[in-house]
């Protein structure tokens, strides 16, 4: 009995992704909240982690074209009228984080920045993926960290409290970063 020959490992991979990217094509068409796709999707038993069962081939698809339009497509759904309302669906839990303060008043003054909530703007930024280039930079993250962002233009004058930090985070692809 003969069997097919194996795919090529990274063809195998293309696949795996596409099958991914479909499951969240299928699931956006529905039209579903935030919640409800990432859990279904990108969850601890979403789809992406049924295929990808090791952590490598994750990491390697969190790299993938594919897994870069199930983030627009996460995006996107939060950024619906009324996506606030999503949690509803799901149980929330809470979560403690300890920081600095001249950092909780740099994330307060972003969240007022973009009008939105700290516990949103929190949200976001962990939803976010590290960019390609940051991932390659030469500089370890603990030297990449000690390094305050700078804002890409002037900006008006900080607050004294987050003097020399500003976010690059972006809700939306409009062009104006707001």
């Amino acid at each position: 009995m003969s069997t097919a020959p194996a795919l090529p490992q990274t063809q195998e991979f293309s696949i795996r992704c596409q099958k991914v990217l479909g499951v969240a094509r299928q699931l956006f068409q529905g039209g579903p909240d935030w919640v409800t796709f990432f859990r279904e999707v990108l969850g601890v038993e979403g789809a992406a982690r049924q295929v990808f069962e090791n952590q490598a081939d994750f990491v390697l698809f969190e790299k993938s074209g594919e897994y870069n339009e199930i983030q627009q497509m996460v995006t996107s759904l939060r950024n619906r009228k009324g996506a606030g309302m999503a949690a509803l669906n799901e149980p929330t839990r809470v979560i403690t984080v300890r920081l600095p303060e001249s950092l909780h008043e740099a994330l307060k003054a972003e969240a007022n920045d973009h009008n939105t909530s700290m516990n949103k703007l929190c949200i976001a930024k962990l939803l976010q993926v590290l960019a390609e280039s940051e991932q390659k930079a030469p500089m370890t993250t603990i030297a990449r960290s000690a390094q305050p962002v700078r804002p890409a233009q002037p900006a008006a004058a900080p607050s004294p409290a987050v003097s020399g930090f500003r976010s690059t985070w972006t809700p939306n692809t409009t062009g104006n970063g707001f």
